[in-house]
Parts: C-alpha cells; sequence; structure tokens
C-alpha cells in the first residue's frame, strides 16, 4: 500500500527517533511505500490522503488534554485526518498512542479504524469508558527496537545515572533539573533532541544520540533518574532499575499497572529522592517489570 505517515516525532528525543524507525522498518518490511510523512499534525491533507491507500498515525504526544484545547488542536486535527481517510474510502490505522482526556463522542470513528493500539492499560481503560472503544495494547515501540546484545560500557557500571526531567510538570518553588545538588558528581545520561532544547532554549539544539547506544551505555549502571517516559523504557530496555518524576498524563502509570507492580511516581523532588533509595533497595521489582516486558508481544505491522 501507499501510506501516508503521521505525526514523525523522530526530532523530539533518542526514544521517538526509535519508535519511528520501528514504525518505519515495520511497514517497508510488510512491502507498504511510504510515500508522504508529516513532522507533527497538521490540519487534514486531502490531496495526500486522497493519493495514499492508508493513513498510519503514530499517536505519541497527541492525543491528550483535548477537553483543555491545548497542544494547538494536535488531538482535533489528528482524528480529523483519520476521519477524512475513511470519509474517502482509506485505511486507517492508529498506532502507539496515549489516549488522556480526550473527548466523547469519538468512539464511532475509532471503531471503524483497521487497526488501534496503546502502550499502557489506563489509557486502554479510558477510551474503553469513554469512548466504549477497546484498543490492542502493545509496549512502547521504542521496546522493540534492534539492540545488540554487547557489554555495557565501563563508565557507566555500578553507578548512579542522571537523566532529564520536564520542569512544566513540576510545582512552583519546588523547580530543578539535572544540575541541582542532589545529583551532584553523578555522570549523565540524556536523550536529546527538542525535548532537550526545551532545557536550554537558546542554545543549540542537542544531537539526537542512538538509541541503541544509549542502551549499551546504561546496562550496568546502579541507578537511573528520569523524568520521561523514554527515560523509563531507556532503563528497563538496558534492566537497569530506575527512580522516576512524574509526567502530567498516565502513560507511566499505565506501564506499572498493567505489569501488575506497584513502582513509585514521585510528584516533588523530596519524593524522588526517597525513590532512588526505594529503587536501590527493592531490585527484585524492577527484575519482574524486565522479565514481563521480555515476555509481551510485539507490533505485527499491517496487512
Amino acid at each position: 500500500m501507499r501510506v501516508y505517515l503521521l505525526n514523525d516525532t523522530a526530532s523530539w528525543h533518542a526514544g521517538s527517533q526509535a519508535v519511528m524507525a520501528v514504525l518505519r522498518n515495520r511497514l517497508i518490511a510488510h512491502g507498504h511505500e511510504i510515500c508522504f510523512e508529516t513532522p507533527r499534525p497538521e490540519p487534514p491533507n486531502h490531496e495526500w490522503i486522497t493519493a495514499s491507500d492508508a493513513i498510519v498515525v503514530n499517536g505519541e504526544g497527541t492525543l491528550q488534554e483535548e477537553d483543555k484545547g491545548s497542544y494547538d488542536g494536535r488531538a482535533r486535527k489528528t482524528m480529523q485526518s483519520l476521519a477524512l481517510a475513511k470519509q474517502l474510502g482509506k485505511k486507517a490505522y492508529l498506532l502507539n498512542a496515549v489516549w488522556f482526556r480526550m473527548a466523547p463522542g469519538w468512539g464511532p470513528l475509532l471503531r471503524s479504524l483497521d487497526d488501534l493500539t496503546v502502550r499502557e492499560v489506563c489509557s486502554q481503560d479510558e477510551m474503553f469508558r469513554i469512548q466504549r472503544v477497546r484498543p490492542r495494547l502493545y509496549l512502547d515501540l521504542s521496546y522493540a527496537h534492534p539492540v545488540t546484545e554487547t557489554d555495557p560500557a565501563s563508565d557507566l557500571q555500578n553507578q548512579l545515572v542522571v537523566g532529564s526531567f520536564y520542569r512544566r510538570y513540576m510545582a512552583q518553588g519546588d523547580v530543578f533539573d539535572h544540575t541541582h545538588p542532589i545529583f551532584s558528581g553523578l555522570p549523565r545520561l540524556h536523550l536529546g533532541g527538542v525535548a532537550e532544547q526545551q532545557h536550554e532554549p537558546y542554545a543549540p539544539r542537542p544531537e539526537i544520540p542512538d538509541w541503541a547506544a544509549l542502551v549499551q551505555r546504561l546496562r550496568g549502571a546502579a541507578l537511573y533518574v528520569t523524568g520521561q517516559q523514554h527515560g523509563v523504557y531507556l532503563a528497563c530496555r538496558a534492566r537497569v532499575p530506575f527512580a522516576v518524576f512524574r509526567t502530567h498524563n498516565h502513560k507511566i502509570k499505565g506501564l506499572f499497572k498493567i505489569a501488575g507492580l506497584d513502582i513509585p511516581i514521585a510528584s516533588t523532588r523530596t519524593e524522588l529522592e526517597a525513590n532512588m533509595d526505594w529503587a536501590m533497595q527493592n531490585e527484585d521489582r524492577f527484575r519482574e517489570l524486565f522479565d514481563w516486558m521480555e515476555t509481551q508481544p510485539q507490533w505485527p505491522g499491517i496487512d
């Protein structure tokens, strides 16, 4: 099929770049041709949809907070593109999505899609509760990105490692980043890209490191501290315990819930410090999570 791929998030950071690599590779491996791509959701493109056999939407970061009208209307633009595709008799796929605080009324469109997948159970439950549609569930596509099984890099062996945090999710007066004294002396491993540039908007955009190289480098570390969902996935892929600061939606909570594990998510700096200690003392809880993730089926692609 000739495919229009919507919401290419590869510039966001290494995790999203890994998502897009897996998505593209699966489409091509199944004999599909990617003819058109949109970096971020835009209003429905009638010309491109008409010229395609199918529209494939990467659901990362778009289908949330519609009821607040936030994110520049990305959610509505995304859903309108899928609706136009179905009106024109095309196949339509919504994949790898978060579904969070979306307006009611999308049920008929969601039921008409040729495939519908989310990454965690909270999105699945919310979609079923409000839209009466139950999507299929697969881990975030970054988890399926191939990683060569090599020895872990020696520079991070048995060390506490710090990643990145989104300041906009922190309470006023409790703002911190990787330079805070609680992380003094810790080596840093970040995901780069647009997400990292948000911390220093006037600095050049940090280069996006290779996802597989990040996994290889983190292997053997004692702990990874992160405020990013893909930071959690990085730690899981490297099988390294982690302490995580919250995001505004339920995508991290939903991963832990479907795995049946009570792993704390910090909402303050003090909680994050406590969770770092907790993680070091509960490595068995993380091994359960890593083992569970390795048994999960991967998204198979589209026909």
